[in-house]
């Protein structure tokens, strides 16, 4: 029995898992499970370092440091070098790993480790928003959600196992599709020289939506915030926020179709990120999978893709120990 430490790390706290995995329980039908038991959060700002956090994390869980462990991080990683975001966190991957002592440390994009997790989610961490019975498990599965910002990687399925292609889909433009879309990037052009996907599908989206509509019908904007939006959007307080709200499920139904084509994801479309379950129930009301098709003659194509939605908030440390057991091959050597 190995004890598997893993992590889904951002800017303000880091969330933080035990997994017990027994290479000798792999059954015939390859079946392991992924799923941290013991699970702790920790706020980031608390610690200095990864290293003094991990170790507070061990102690609070009453373990010594694991031998294996898997980080998603959200910021880049670099030829063994990692930083954070949004965070004065920069280390070797390597060293970190002899720091404390450990056999083996992966650290991860936290979008990735999210991406991963797709293939090994249970059914009941993933809702379906739109179903075909067309689609092809043998072909790339694109993961892309919009959260803080909008992330996007591509599941390709490679030899019993899943290859990540990281992307940055979420800084390509975003292409309005109508007269009022077009007036919205044209108030957006006035401050910014490039309006991307991220500007209109992230939290901060939601605020720009507000602004752009509250402009253009020639009212004030309020100082509302991302979860303001969304709120008053939801319980139709504010119709100007209801309009931002459904307006955000019709973009994201767009970019879905235009992902998909884009990357071939006849293995299915899938949804993350932290908004988009919260806007679950306006998807029927607005024109998120009348978007999602409306792609000329390529609406066939997007037709036989099947949607779901992660609803489990917890995905990133399922991939995360999905990615450290696959891609450690001693691991299962024990």
């Amino acid at each position: 029995m190995s004890l598997l430490l893993v992590a889904d790390i951002g800017g303000t706290n880091g969330r933080f898992g035990l997994v017990e995995f027994d290479a000798e329980s792999i059954g015939a039908d390859g079946q392991i499970n992924y799923t941290a038991e013991r699970q702790i959060t920790l706020k980031c700002a608390d610690y200095v370092d990864m290293a003094t956090m991990i170790r507070t994390c061990c102690a609070k869980f009453g373990v010594d440091m694991p031998d294996y462990a898997c980080l998603a991080i959200a910021g880049p990683i670099e030829n063994g070098q990692a930083s954070m975001t949004n965070l004065n966190w920069k280390f070797s991957i390597h060293g970190l790993r002899d720091q404390l002592g450990m056999k083996t440390l992966h650290v991860i994009n936290d979008f990735a480790s999210l991406a991963y997790a797709v293939p090994f989610l249970k059914e009941n961490e993933l809702v379906t928003l739109y179903e075909s019975n067309k689609s092809n498990s043998d072909a790339p599965i694109v993961v892309m959600g919009p959260g803080t910002g909008f992330g996007m990687a591509v599941l390709v399925p490679n030899q019993n196992n899943w290859k990540i292609i990281p992307t940055e889909g979420g800084h390509a433009s975003f292409a309005p599709t109508n007269e009022k879309e077009l007036d919205i990037k044209s108030f957006l052009l006035k401050e910014q020289s490039h309006v991307s996907v991220e500007n209109i599908l992230s939290g901060g989206g939601l605020v720009t939506l507000y602004r752009a509509l509250a402009h253009n019908s020639g009212v004030e904007a309020k100082p509302y915030s991302p979860a303001e939006v969304s709120t008053k959007g939801l319980a139709n307080e504010d119709a100007l926020c209801r309009e931002a709200v459904l307006t955000f499920c019709d973009v994201l139904g767009e970019v879905a179709g235009d992902k998909a084509l884009s990357v071939g994801a006849r293995g299915g479309v899938v949804i993350g990120g932290g908004l988009t379950p919260k806007l679950m129930g306006l998807l029927p009301e607005s024109h998120f999978l009348e978007r999602y098709k409306n792609k000329g003659p390529m609406a066939g194509y997007v037709s036989d893709i099947s949607i779901r939605l992660i609803v489990n908030d917890k995905a990133a440390l399922v991939g995360s120990a999905a990615w450290l057991i696959h891609n450690t091959p001693e691991l299962k050597s024990h």
